[in-house]
């Protein structure tokens, strides 16, 4: 039986070439259907300790100008958000009441102390006459008492023309510290009643934000601790915790914390919502991005370790986070690699590195 040389050399030919589609099929099975992902090398580092808190911006010391009596407003000087210099004129009062009173008052005390220079001159005639014998003592002693009420009276005018003369400067209302206006709360023309706010204002360099933290943690924080203070308008601040409240919100089991600016905000209101974030420490340890970590249905952290191509679902205990790190206290040593963003990547399915990595 013959056998041809065509046949004879196809035979190998076949076999590579069935080779060939075999390697074809894993190559394109491990580039193309393995998801490219970023993979990361664990290692050792550290992450601050945070605790966060809702606060309200609040100034230490918030001063009101107000008159001290009734009367109409003629003129206020400044307005919402204007700064102010101590000694400024910042109100001006109706005052022709007060000088109208300041002048009765005067003219009570010019008639006061003419009464006390006759009451005198007559004391000292009766002393004269009750020391001959001409006059009792009872009349004598009525000339003195008489002379002592002039006395009184006089006192009390001249309290009265002081008092009015004292409420009459009141009438022109100045800035008592350096600071920015926060409020207006009246207009020329309306009636300021005594000890009713009319403006209110703040020195910028006493602001400072309240913060309301949970007990749980209110224990980790020192007067001095540095810290973030973020309004919820935009921008953030440094800040620096000067006092902790002594006394719990029974209800919300939270505790007051001041942290004051290190600078005053370019921009702030009173009583504006923001969040304050302290630092209390820093922990060393295995570090990984948040990204890194998934969950499982049963609620179990983990990441995914790659190992042999695969993505693996290893559970791990994490410690603190400052918000885009996270410290792993357990389940993964340095050295090992893992996905960095495990979103969209399922357990058990094939990844490769980006290429570039």
């Amino acid at each position: 039986m013959s056998i041809s040389i065509p046949s004879i050399i196809s035979k190998p030919a076949a076999i590579i070439a069935a080779v060939i589609v075999v390697l074809l099929f894993i190559g394109y099975r491990f580039f193309f259907g393995a998801a490219a992902v970023e993979i990361l090398t664990v290692q050792q580092g550290s992450v601050e300790e945070l605790v966060h808190g809702p606060a309200r911006i609040r100034a230490r010391v918030p001063v009101s100008v107000s008159s001290r009596f009734a009367a109409e407003i003629l003129d206020i000087t400044v307005d919402i958000g204007d700064r102010v210099h101590a000694g400024q004129l910042l109100v001006r009062l109706d005052d022709r009441d007060l000088q109208a009173r300041t002048s009765a008052s005067r003219a009570m005390l010019a008639r006061a102390e003419a009464d006390l220079a006759l009451a005198g001159s007559n004391e000292q005639r009766d002393r004269e006459v009750f020391e001959k014998g001409y006059i009792s003592r009872a009349a004598m002693e009525a000339t003195s008492t008489l002379r002592r009420l002039k006395q009184a009276e006089v006192t009390v005018a001249r309290e009265e023309v002081s008092y009015a003369a004292t409420q009459s400067e009141h009438a022109m209302l100045i800035a008592p510290m350096d600071g920015i206006v926060t409020a207006r709360l009246a207009e020329a023309g309306d009636n300021a009643a005594p000890g009713a706010p009319i403006l209110r204002m703040v020195d910028p360099r006493t602001l400072q934000a309240v913060a309301l933290i949970d007990e749980t943690v209110a224990g980790s924080i020192r007067p001095g601790m540095p810290a973030t203070i973020r309004k919820r308008t935009g921008g953030s601040s440094a800040g620096r915790v000067s006092r902790i409240q002594l006394e719990a919100n029974a209800a919300a089991r939270e505790f007051q914390v001041e942290v004051d600016f290190v600078e005053p905000p370019a921009r702030f209101a009173i009583d504006q919502e923001a969040e304050v974030t302290i630092t209390t420490g820093r922990q060393k340890g295995i570090v990984i991005p948040l990204t890194a970590l998934r969950q499982q249905e049963s609620g179990r952290d983990g990441v995914l370790a790659v190992r042999s191509g695969r993505a693996v679902f290893q559970p791990v205990e994490t410690g603190v986070s400052d918000g885009k790190r996270v410290l792993v206290k357990t389940g993964i040593k340095s050295g090992e690699q893992i996905v960095r963003n495990a979103t969209g990547i399922k357990p058990g399915s094939r990844v490769r590195a980006k290429a570039g990595e």
